[in-house]
């Protein structure tokens, strides 16, 4: 063979043979690029069909029991180390071992995880070592945060250890552990914190470990940390703590219980906590912590004090002792959502922990009752009990909403809050859930985008509303029975350390069904009825007719807001219907409970020749729907409140319903604007009682949204309702805000019965009265500021958000040009506390003027002015309350997008507050094209928000339909006015 080679090649000329030489050496070249091409991609990333690496979740054949982890934080020069033994049991033969890190670059700081030592060693039945087993190849995997080892041999079923080392880098973010700072109030010099936040995927960035809820694990920690900072935390009580060398410190913690990676948290700190500690009658230990200033002049004693009791009443509640042995919550100066409830140690925004009783208004202690009963509740309902995946988030972000009820109403007898609880929850979920934008309460979901956004008010509010329902139709409206909590305690019992999916929980709940309530062949089945509201979207609304001479018909169809584009509609398992509880009761009736089953009706009989006979459904909200009646019933309700005598009758939540309730319709276009506005200059006659008023208040404000385009009709509409405000701010309001005399003390105290509340409506009252423009009570307000600027007299807590609002949003000139640098001086002032802020914050954004508004919005993107965790906050809450504020947000968004993006990656909730409080009241199809137009390719740069933005979308549109369909009878309304004004100066 090789001689013919030889005699053929012998008869080439020289340039032939120049010519196949060439062609030989380039193909030699290229034979070895694509060899070395495809070992090199080998090397990172198999064919798809043989690797494990490609799917987003971990197998479940490789099981973590223990984790010994040893972390040195050298906030100095912002690095972190790490080491840790994770032992893991092998229940499949396998050859890789994958678990999560995080060495994806931030955009904008960088998160670096950079693995230096991997190891994994066989285990005999004791836990010791064996022997070293020879890893093949090891490598990030960054498309799945994957850290993965191909090993030389096969792994047997049985117990292993792996052993990583690490380093990287601390960041000015709000994910994983991160950097975030104060100036001391005293000295001025800035001051380093380093806190977390793992939820839902951060705490891969601390370290490589098994990133979901179902690998729960034991876990023993150790810290290094600079003795400049005395204040070490983590999630159990210190061991011990010994001194390493002039520099350093070493804290040892007790061992955990069983947890989910996400529950990790960490504080090192120049804080105080609260000394001594409250202590629970088991023996929990409790403080709150914060900087030492605040600390010291007491914000911490409030939090402290309610988290006791609130601690006492769980146990009581869940039937289960809260685990634990201590308790620590922690006041963070930068904190990207309200609080997270890390097992043992739940860190906060100082909004939502400190309270400074000289300072701050009841509203401030409202708000941080709520947060820590909400995140307490958490303990055992997502910390003790969590789901498996987060498509079931709502079990953890649900129950929480509800449980926190009880929690405050435990903490604050006297608030009477289940007043506030009735349209809480449930119109916040409606408001989303009334779209075809919306989706189920549990969704399978993968991406981490995907997971990001279930932490929206489907998880939290609608989860809680179901709830809610669950119990009125477990033991029904007024029972003493507790068949709801005895299901919920059986449920924490049976998976305490453990996970449960939503079914686990509607088992324990069809098991004390079918004992207590309903054991017939013909029962409803619990979990049947909860899937059709968990696994399908938005709700029903019920119809009530006249079915024939002597019945009623109540019937059930899917609620959807006029306006809505139903092109990207969903298909629904079970057809828009549901199993729904109702109650209802007619003038001489009791309470009846019956279920509306999905295509079916209940016949009721009713007495038509009787003229005062009524049917009102949902009395007390507790049901996820609303209802609407046939004209002729709805007006046999509407007689009910003819007369100030029979509107008194009307309970809290009979009133707050039937206002929301009709306003939610109207916008559907199932009732007409008329109905409305009649029930408005109804109930605004006679209402004295504060929920009511505030919703009625809430609808008010909604028509002067929708109406804000229409300068001339929204001034019409604020003036037809000044001479109410004016009334109720004579009655309730005036004798505590015109006497600059009146001290603090004056006002009505929450520790009466009322008392809570009676002082939140005088507040209430000065609120209406000013922005509806009455005289005594505007004039107050700006004499008040100017004494407030001059530092003659600091206004009162309650009062002071109405005072600064009052003042900003007046007609722009050279004072109030002045005024709002001088209050802007104030926001930045290192004294001004974190609730101040907020106050101070909100007032400067109701400014009217553009270049203010901007220069506003610029220094939210400075963090040495604006902390990162506020910036998206006052841009799409606090500089969009009014038409001009909402035009220079939308431009600024447009400009400045892909800084935003870049910046506030990690911004978990504010992402969708920003991106809703910009985009969502626009009213016209030219605004709604512009929005569709400049996101039309920054669909992936929305990451989590995308459904806050096709929420807006939805929203828009409903707004545009609102205004076709209702401006003339809104027009009709305020021309009644001026005609009655003409005859009354005849």
């Amino acid at each position: 063979m090789f001689e013919v080679v030889k005699k053929t090649w012998n008869t080439f000329t020289k340039d032939t043979k120049r010519a196949i030489l060439a062609i030989m050496g380039l193909a030699i070249v290229l034979t070895i690029v694509v060899i070395a091409t495809v070992s090199k991609s080998a090397s990172i990333k198999e064919p798809k069909s043989a690797t494990i690496w490609d799917e987003i979740r971990l197998p479940t054949t490789v099981v973590p029991s223990h984790y010994d982890v040893k972390l040195k934080i050298d906030m100095t020069n912002e690095r972190f180390s790490g080491s840790e033994h994770v032992y893991i049991t092998v229940t499949e033969t396998t050859s890789v071992l994958l678990i999560h890190i995080n060495d994806v670059h931030s955009k904008t700081e960088g998160y670096e995880m950079n693995v230096t030592r991997h190891e994994v060693h066989s285990l005999d039945d004791q836990g010791d070592a064996l022997e070293s087993l020879p890893v093949k190849h090891a490598f990030p995997y960054s498309q799945n945060s994957f850290f993965v080892m191909k090993m030389k041999v096969d792994l047997e079923p049985g117990n292993y250890k792996m052993y990583f080392e690490w380093e990287s880098r601390l960041v000015r973010g709000l994910e994983g552990i991160y950097l975030s700072t104060y100036n001391d109030k005293k000295t001025g010099e800035e001051k380093k914190v380093l806190a977390s936040q793992m939820e839902p995927l951060a705490a891969r960035k601390v370290m490589p470990c098994f990133d979901e809820p179902s690998f729960k694990a034991e876990f023993t920690m150790e810290i290094t940390a600079e003795k400049i900072y005395p204040v070490v935390l983590w999630n159990m009580p210190e061991k011990s703590k010994e001194a390493v060398d002039e520099t350093w410190n070493k804290f040892v913690f007790e061992k955990s219980v069983k947890m989910s990676t996400y529950l990790l948290a960490f504080i090192v700190a120049d804080f105080k906590c609260t000394e001594p500690p409250e202590v629970t009658a088991n023996g929990c230990k409790v403080r709150t912590c914060g900087r030492p200033d605040d600390v010291d002049n007491g914000a911490d004693t409030y939090s402290a004090k309610i988290t006791k009791v609130i601690i006492e009443e769980y146990e009581k509640f869940y039937g289960t002792k809260f685990p634990l042995p201590k308790i620590d919550s922690v006041a963070v100066p930068d904190f990207s959502a309200g609080a997270m409830e890390n097992w043992g140690l739940i860190l906060y925004r100082e909004t939502a922990l400190l309270y400074f009783p000289e300072k701050d208004t009841y509203n401030n202690k409202a708000r941080v009752n709520t947060v820590v009963a909400h995140e307490l509740a958490h303990q055992w309902f997502g910390n003790l009990v969590t789901m498996k995946w987060w498509n079931d988030l709502w079990l953890n972000e649900g129950f929480a909403s509800y449980v926190e009820w009880i929690g405050t109403n435990k903490s604050e007898p006297n608030w009477n809050y289940f007043d506030f609880q009735t349209y809480s929850d449930k119109s916040r979920a409606f408001a989303i859930d009334s779209y075809v934008s919306s989706r189920p309460t549990s969704i399978a979901v993968s991406k981490p985008d995907d997971i990001t956004a279930q932490f929206d008010s489907i998880s939290y509010s609608k989860g809680s509303a179901m709830l809610v329902q669950a119990k009125m139709f477990m033991d029904g409206t007024g029972q003493e029975t507790e068949n709801f909590e005895n299901a919920i305690r059986n449920y924490v019992k049976k998976y305490e350390f453990n996970n449960a999916e939503q079914s686990d929980l509607y088992a324990e709940l069809d098991k004390v069904y079918e004992s207590e309530k309903d054991s017939s062949a013909s029962r409803v089945n619990i979990s049947e009825v909860m899937n059709t509201w968990t696994l399908q979207m938005n709700f029903p609304v019920l119809d009530v007719r006249r079915y024939d001479d002597t019945h009623l018909a109540i019937s059930q169809r899917r609620f959807l807001i006029s306006g809505s584009d139903t092109s990207g509609d969903k298909e629904s398992p079970y057809g828009y219907q549901w199993y729904v509880p109702v109650e209802y009761m007619t003038k001489d009736s009791e309470i009846v409970f019956e279920w509306l089953k999905p295509h079916s009706t209940i016949l009721v009989e009713f007495d038509f020749e009787d003229a005062s006979n009524y049917i009102r459904l949902n009395m007390n909200s507790a049901g996820y729907y609303i209802v609407n009646y046939s004209y002729d019933l709805n007006n046999r309700l509407r007689n009910r409140i003819d007369t100030e005598e029979n509107y008194k009758e009307l309970t809290t939540p009979e009133a707050q319903g039937m206002m929301y309730d009709t306003f939610l319709l109207i916008s559907a276009g199932i009732k007409p604007m008329s109905d409305g506005l009649d029930l408005i200059d109804r109930m605004f006659k006679y209402e004295e009682r504060l929920v009511p008023l505030k919703e009625i208040s809430r609808r008010i404000t909604g028509v002067a949204v929708h109406i804000s385009e229409e300068e001339e009709l929204l001034k019409k509409w604020k003036a037809k309702f000044q001479g109410r405000a004016k009334a109720l701010f004579d009655k309730f309001g005036a004798e505590y805000f015109k006497s600059d005399e009146a001290a603090e003390e004056d006002l009505p105290k929450d520790n009466v019965d009322g008392g809570f509340q009676d002082r939140l409506k005088v507040v209430f009252s000065v609120q209406l009265a000013c922005a509806y423009d009455v005289e005594e009570c505007v004039n107050a307000a700006t004499a008040k500021f100017d004494a407030y600027r001059v530092g003659s007299a600091e206004p009162k807590a309650e009062f002071k958000a109405t005072i600064l609002n009052t003042v900003m949003s007046k007609e722009y000139d050279e004072n109030i040009e002045s005024d709002w640098d001088w209050l802007w001086k104030k926001y930045t002032d290192d004294s001004t506390s974190a609730s101040e802020k907020q106050t101070i914050y909100y007032a400067l954004g109701l400014v009217q003027d553009d270049d203010k508004l901007l220069e506003f919005s610029n220094y939210c993107l400075d963090s040495s002015l604006v902390r990162p965790s506020d910036s998206l906050y006052i841009l799409g809450r606090s500089i969009t309350q009014t038409k001009k504020g909402r035009v220079v947000s939308w431009q600024f968004m447009q400009d400045m997008w892909t800084r935003i993006t870049e910046e506030f990656t990690d911004a978990l909730f504010a992402v969708d507050a920003y991106i809703s409080g910009v985009l969502s009241n626009f009213a016209n199809e030219g605004d709604l094209k512009d929005i569709e137009d400049f996101f039309a390719d920054k669909m992936d740069s929305l990451g989590p928000g995308k459904a806050a933005y096709e929420s807006a979308l939805q929203s828009i549109k409903g707004n545009i339909a609102w205004l076709k369909k209702h401006k003339e009878a809104v027009k009709a309304f305020v021309a009644d006015d001026e005609e009655d004004d003409e005859g009354d100066d005849d």
